[in-house]
């Protein structure tokens, strides 16, 4: 076998390895946005309110582990929730926030698909709850998860209308509290405490967001504990949580006297899915203890993680003493825009760090402030496409911030392409010496003053871009269920057609087996792929051989990588290909090496000297006539 098929099938063996390699462990690094169903968070159990397997709650209660939703909401006194955007009901025992319903998102693109269910009961699968208490300095409830509360005024809880509501403890404590909405997805709580009693108590508030059951981590992006204490960001997956070893200053267990946990002044504490969150608010002036904590499922007992804070100082209340503490709730949409609005009005640090930016967060958090501007902007006239066509208007503003770093660019590979000759005569007159063939080629670019690597330098910038684009179309709900002219009705999903089903023409699913699933492309990748293969002929093919057949592979690579990614980013990146051929057919046809230069200066020097003989010859015939 002589070197030049050894290097074809090497290069044929490096171009497999990275499409199955990059399919099997970029998720991991840069996770594709593969169409799976979203996590639900109701999970019925498929049993009524009566009979069946009963477990040990947080609280100590005996609950029936399978109980449904609608039969649980059924089983107490409820005050009824709407502020528009939210819907549900209050537990009037403990007060507790177990049943909110986010009306303007679905849980699928199907039509009659439900609205998504936030919160849920707790003696549901997979319950998920907020709850304001007060404890004792032994520990115990002062008011809790027990507690039967009393609605005072107010039939329900709207913008319009907050609601009151009280209890007593046994010490002769009162607790009379105000519940009002703040905001769209923001609740504020207001406790006054008054002591009826003869003996002092000391107590202190406690905050705390449950989840039971067993949550599965979201692959693509940070769900499960999140928190800002002493202005530090802090979020750990559930997996990460069940380890001892992570972290284990920030785990609090106040029920239990444990002394963990962060102390902080302000910050806030919960959890967060990829597009929802529900956090708790202290107090930004107080002084907090707060935390995560993971209680094991044992023989009668259900897992549930808590976030939490309580306050760090007891409050010690004296009879015919009053105190009061507001403490606020958000239980949402992780929408940026009411996040940001969140943060200035309620002075909440860090509040729009829900929508999980990643790393590069000054970059893709403005990139997607210009794409929602962009939105914004063309919504009225192009409706549910908006998102979709403010990416073609990213791609022409990414293109036009760029131009003059291009321009030189494309010049460099104009000039590169009309060397072409000129370099094949040097590979044919060095093909046995790699090393003069080298020389000869740096000599030849020296002269005619072309940068073999000037066209990298506006691809590497354009990573970034690439990159930040990426994590927004993977986070934020702009992206969710966005549609685009065509086949497609999700840009945040990869594209739903695949070349083994003939693009919706077979009804089978060859995503069930993987090594097949990688061939299963989409239209918009391929076409992304002839795009690329259009622009990498419009350049010059690098000198070396070996390095000549690679870069004809790439285009087959990158489809097959992309295939897997949000189809919002292939989109971006086949509008930029077509205007980076435009670009570079038009600066192609003004550019010229200097040979060329030379050859056209001499050229028009000569037409200028016949032209002066010309003249004086056509002048002395005149004279002479």
């Amino acid at each position: 076998m002589n070197e030049d098929m050894r290097n074809m099938f090497l290069a044929i063996a490096i171009s497999l390895a990275l499409v199955f390699g990059v399919q099997t462990f970029l998720p991991q690094l840069f996770p594709s946005m593969q169409t799976q169903p979203e996590q639900q968070q109701t999970v019925d159990g498929g049993a009524g309110s009566g009979g069946g397997l009963t477990v040990t709650g947080s609280d100590g209660q005996v609950v029936a582990a399978v109980t449904t939703r609608e039969s649980a909401l059924d089983a107490g006194a409820r005050i009824q929730i709407d502020t528009g955007v939210l819907t549900g009901s209050l537990n009037l025992q403990g007060a507790v926030f177990d049943d909110l319903t986010l009306t303007d998102y679905r849980e699928t693109l199907e039509d009659d698909s439900p609205n998504v269910n936030l919160l849920h009961p707790q003696n549901t699968r997979g319950g998920y709850t907020v709850a304001h208490d007060w404890l004792t300095t032994q520990g115990g409830a002062l008011v809790g998860s027990k507690t039967n509360w009393t609605l005072e005024s107010g039939n329900a809880l709207t913008f319009d209308t907050p609601v009151v509501l009280s209890a007593t403890s046994d010490s002769g404590v009162n607790v009379r509290r105000t519940i009002s909405v703040a905001g769209d997805y923001m609740f504020r709580l207001t406790d006054e405490l008054y002591h009826t009693g003869t003996q002092a108590v000391t107590v202190a508030p406690i905050g705390t967001v449950n989840r039971f059951d067993e949550v599965q981590d979201d692959r693509y992006t940070t769900t499960g504990y999140i928190s800002v204490l002493d202005r530090k960001l802090r979020e750990h997956k559930y997996g990460k949580i069940a380890k001892p070893t992570t972290n284990p200053e920030e785990r609090l267990n106040p029920t239990s006297g444990e002394q963990g946990g962060v102390v902080t002044t302000g910050g806030w504490v919960g959890f967060t899915d990829k597009y929802w969150m529900v956090a708790l608010v202290p107090e930004q002036a107080d002084q907090v203890r707060a935390g995560y904590s993971l209680q094991k499922g044992a023989l009668g007992q259900r897992q549930f993680v808590s976030s939490q804070y309580i306050y760090d100082t007891p409050v010690t209340v004296q009879p015919q003493q009053s105190v009061e503490v507001s403490t606020m709730v958000f239980a949402g949409a992780k929408e940026v825009d009411l996040l940001d609005d969140y943060a200035k009005e309620f002075s909440i640090p860090k509040f729009d760090r829900g929508v999980n930016f990643w790393f590069i967060y000054p970059l893709t958090k403005p990139l997607f402030l210009a794409l929602a501007k962009v939105t914004d902007w063309l919504r009225p006239s192009m409706g549910a496409y908006a998102f979709g066509a403010a990416i073609i208007v990213l791609t022409l503003i990414v293109k036009t911030i760029l131009f003059p770093l291009q321009l030189r660019a494309y010049r460099s590979m104009a000039k590169m392409r009309t060397l072409q000759p000129k370099m094949k005569e040097l590979q044919d007159k060095h093909a046995d010496d790699r090393q003069a063939l080298s020389q000869a080629m740096m000599t030849l670019y020296k002269q005619e003053g072309v940068n073999p690597l000037g066209g990298c330098l506006p691809m590497l910038l354009q990573f970034p871009v690439f990159i930040s684009l990426y994590r927004v179309m993977l986070v934020t709900l702009e992206a969710r269920h966005a549609p685009f002219p065509g086949w497609i009705s999700d840009l945040s999903a990869k594209d739903p057609t695949g070349l083994l089903e003939l693009f919706g023409l077979i009804p089978w699913n060859p995503e069930i087996i993987p090594l097949v699933a990688i061939l299963n492309i989409g239209i918009w990748p391929i076409v992304y792929g002839l795009s690329m293969l259009a622009l990498q002929r419009m350049s010059p093919a690098p000198s070396d051989p070996m390095q000549a057949r690679i870069f004809l592979f790439m285009p087959i690579i990158f489809t097959f990588v992309l295939a897997g990614f949000p189809v919002g980013l292939v989109i971006y990146w086949t509008v930029n290909n077509i205007i980076s051929m435009g670009q570079q057919f038009i600066i192609g046809r003004m550019t010229k090496t200097k040979s060329q230069e030379q050859q056209a200066a001499a050229t028009a020097r000569a037409e200028a000297k016949a032209a002066e003989r010309a003249a004086k010859k056509a002048k002395k015939e005149q004279g002479g006539a």
